[in-house]
Order: C-alpha cells, then structure tokens, then sequence
C-alpha cells in the first residue's frame, strides 16, 4: 500500500524478539509500527529477533493500513544485510537504519535492499528507507547530504539519547524537562534539512514515562514547530501522540475557509480575514487538510 509519510503521526518501537509485544501492537492505534532488530534486542539473539520479526509481520492478521519498518542493525556492525535477507519476504513498508553518519551508509544499505528487492521480485524502491542521522556528532556536519542521500529516503529520524553518549552530556533536560540548547539547536538543524529535502522528520521520544504533561507538551511543539510525528516507546503514548498531530477545530476551519477562498479568487495574492494570502499559506491549509482526511475529526480537547 501506497503511503504519505507525511501523513504518519505515531511511531511505535515494538522490540523484534518480544512475541507478546509483537501481537499486541497491532491494537495499540499507532500509525506507524518499528520492529527493533537493534537496540531491544541482546546480541545473543539478533537472528531469532529476524525470525520472529519476520513471521510477526507476514502472520498479522489484522496489518490493514498499518505503515510496517524494521530497524536494522547499523551499517558498521555487518548484521544489516543479513537482517534485509531474513525479513524482506515479510514485505516491510521501510527499514529503518539507526546511526546514519555518511551518506555512504545510506547509499551502502539501500543498495543491498535493491539487492534483494531483485531476488524476491520486488520493483526497485517499492521499500522505503527511514535512517536516524544525529547519533552522533559527526553527522551534523552533513545533515542536509544525509536526507538526500537516496531517492529511497522517506522520512528522517532525529534522536537525543546515543547523540548525548556520544558528546558526553550529563543530561538531556533541564530540571523543568526543557530540552538542553544545544539539543535544541540539533532539532532545529535537523528540521530545516528535512524540509528542504522534502522528507518526513520524527521527533525523538519522550523517554520520561511518569512525569504527567510532558508528552503532550513535546508533541503538540512538534506538531507546531514542522515535524510531521514523534516517536512512542511505550503504547501508551501513542494516544497522545495522535491527538496532539492532528488539527484542532479551529485550524480545521480557518483551512476549509482559506481554501474556499481561494478558488473564488485564484489569481495570486488575495486578502483573508484582514491579511495577505498567497500559496505558503495555502499549502499549509492543504495539509491540515490532508491530516484530517486521513485521521478523522480535528482534536476537540484544544
């Protein structure tokens, strides 16, 4: 099936060697659904995370419009081939490649997913590619090449936690819960890279599962500032998460009404409600649009 990821809010990690997680995650209502070959799983038991990944997707009885990736193993460890080979009959939507730190590692594995799109019969880039690009400090430097390393690339992942290991931070967040500047500053290079190369970007998750409010606050600044959805590790943040990406009724209107406007009056510039319009504008209220169509009622809670 055909999707816009623009279009995905909610992207649950479901651990690959986890066999009750994997039956439950269907149920969950998330838009998006990661299968974890890498960090969820011990080493002893990356090759039966495959299998059971594998047989957890092709058996799902219930996959419907479900958006399915696997999360590789990185590039470096010589575990991501072997995991495309034992999973790709499954018909994964993506893979998701963890520790994107050159454009050479992308272009490196969506060769082999080519590869074995081949040998299975697939067409040629019918399986997208999702790398996180800010695990570590070195690939700052090429943000912009990381997302438009490869035709392949869908969406980009942005996340906090490895990149804090990496340069040494005590700490992600403040004792307010606010993200550190120089987290900040990452999330905003990374945004503006994946806009212009006119892919999907995911915002880090919320790791902090009992603290009350912050989910919700992340996600709909997320929501806000331009990412098109976040990341869930637990099923319970899913429902937040999609509320919060999805348009109030107050942008559902002010959309309908803007876009109303401007087919009665489809030359340029026009004036709305007292201010200039012309096409940002109006590509913004197509895609609050898009949103609603595919996600139901806008949000009544704000």
């Amino acid at each position: 099936m055909k999707h816009d990821h623009h279009l995905l809010r909610s992207w649950l990690f479901v651990p690959g060697d986890s066999e009750r997680k994997m039956q439950k995650c269907w149920q969950t209502g998330a838009d998006a659904l990661i299968f974890d070959l890498e960090d969820a799983v011990a080493s002893a038991r990356k090759r039966l995370a495959r299998d059971m990944t594998r047989e957890a997707i092709a058996g799902a009885a219930s996959r419907r419009d479900t958006f399915v990736a696997i999360r590789l193993n990185a590039a470096d460890t010589g575990l991501a081939e072997g995991d495309i080979e034992h999973t790709l009959d499954c018909r994964p939507d993506a893979y998701v490649l963890p520790k994107a730190s050159s454009p050479e590692d992308i272009q490196s594995i969506s060769r082999q997913i080519s590869r074995h799109e081949l040998r299975h019969g697939l067409p040629e880039g019918s399986v997208a590619l999702v790398p996180i690009i800010t695990e570590h400090p070195s690939a700052l430097r090429d943000l912009h090449a990381l997302c438009a390393a490869d035709a392949r690339t869908a969406a980009v992942i942005w996340g906090t936690e490895d990149l804090s290991a990496a340069i040494g931070t005590r700490r992600v967040k403040d004792e307010r819960h606010q993200m550190l500047p120089v987290f900040q500053v990452v999330r905003a290079m990374v945004l503006l890279a994946a806009s212009a190369a006119g892919v999907a970007i995911i915002d880090t998750p919320v790791v902090e599962l009992d603290v009350p409010g912050i989910l919700e606050r992340e996600s709909r600044e997320a929501y806000e500032t331009g990412f098109t959805g976040k990341l869930a590790i637990h099923p319970g943040q899913v429902a937040p998460i999609n509320q919060a990406f999805l348009p109030n009724e107050a942008e559902a209107e002010y959309a309908r009404a803007l876009l109303e406007a401007a087919r009665a009056t489809p030359d340029g510039a026009f004036r709305f409600r007292d201010k200039m319009m012309d096409m940002p504008h109006l590509r913004m209220a197509e895609r609050v649009i898009a949103l609603l169509d595919a996600h139901g009622n806008p949000g009544a809670h704000r």
